[in-house]
Parts: structure tokens; C-alpha cells; sequence
């Protein structure tokens, strides 16, 4: 997959307790985290790959995401740029991301997403997103159905309250879920 910025993580995962499993850990530094989940999204495989790649959708699925475009792009891989809205007492999230589509023999598709931390010159109204790292398989499942097997790790405050954690790892990876169901 990647190498992982989080080595030390801790071993057990937590269970967002939520509809769609959903796990979370952190890693001992207390600032990078880990999520992992399995879903399926109620669209052809090729819809989704559609998608995933194309920065206009992703303020319709995204959560939080209230901006984005792509800046890169070719067959196969690209870069674009999301704003991530933030909680009113921290600045919103700048990331740049490029993402790779790779078509495996077993019939599955993966998107890998790497954070591109000094891509452009930062911009003191954002908190730059430095560390991310996702991967995302997409498996069909039927004519209609997609399976999707989830991980990333990212960087984010450090030691962040219980109800912060929660909606920082479980909130946001099930909105997220569901608002890739609701797309066209």
C-alpha cells in the first residue's frame, strides 16, 4: 500500500460504534490517526471511479468540504485542491492531494491519494493539511453495487478531545459514506 507515517500506532482499533463499521486508532505522537473501513456505495464501479476523480464532486461528498478543484490531470492520476471547512475556533483545512488509479487483475480498481504538503506556496487563511495519506479499493459487486475498502492516516491536532475524535474520525468517514450514496 504506502509506507506509514503512523509505525507507532496503537494496536487496538476503535469501533466508531456507527451503522458502517468504522475504526479508528492514533499513533503515539497523539497528532497522526488512522481510520479504516469496508462499505458499499449503490453505483457501478465505473460511476464511482467518476466520482472519486472529479474535484467538482467532492463538495457534494466530502464532508465538510466547501471548495475544490483539480489542478493536474491525465488518465490515470491528478492533483487537486479541497478547503475543508474547521470547527469556528480553528482555521479551515488546505490540502493538496495527488491520486493515482491503478486497475488490478482481480477486476478491482485502487485509488491512492498522497498528500502534496508544499505543492504551492501557503496561504496564512488556511491550516496547511501535511500528512495524508488514503487508499481506497473498489471491488464490484453486481451490476450496481460497489464494495469499497477504505484506509487512510492523517495528521491533525494533537490530543484532541473524546467529542472532537469522534466526529474528526467517525462523523465525518460516515457522512462521507452516506453522501456517496445520495450522488447521482
Amino acid at each position: 500500500m504506502f509506507a506509514s507515517f503512523c509505525a507507532n500506532a496503537q494496536e487496538n482499533w476503535r469501533n466508531c460504534n456507527c451503522d458502517t463499521p468504522i475504526y479508528y486508532r492514533i499513533c503515539e505522537s497523539g497528532k497522526d490517526y488512522q481510520v479504516k473501513c469496508k462499505f458499499l456505495i449503490n453505483k457501478p464501479t465505473d460511476k464511482c471511479i467518476d466520482i472519486f476523480c472529479n474535484a467538482e464532486n467532492h463538495t457534494k461528498w466530502i464532508y465538510n468540504c466547501i471548495e475544490s478543484s483539480i489542478l493536474e490531470k491525465d488518465s490515470a492520476s491528478g492533483i487537486f485542491r479541497n478547503i475543508i471547512e474547521a470547527p469556528f475556533f480553528m482555521k479551515d483545512r488546505e490540502v493538496f492531494v495527488e491520486y493515482k488509479v491503478k486497475h488490478n487483475d482481480d477486476g478491482s480498481i485502487t485509488i491512492t491519494n498522497i498528500c502534496l504538503p508544499d505543492y504551492r506556496p501557503r496561504n496564512d487563511k488556511y491550516e496547511r493539511i501535511t500528512r495524508l495519506k488514503a487508499t481506497y479499493i473498489f471491488t464490484p459487486k453486481g451490476k450496481n453495487s460497489t464494495e469499497v475498502d477504505y484506509f487512510t492516516e492523517t495528521g491533525g491536532p494533537a490530543n484532541l478531545p473524546d467529542f472532537l475524535l469522534h466526529i474528526f474520525m467517525c462523523k465525518s468517514t460516515m457522512q462521507t459514506i452516506e453522501n456517496l450514496n445520495k450522488m447521482y
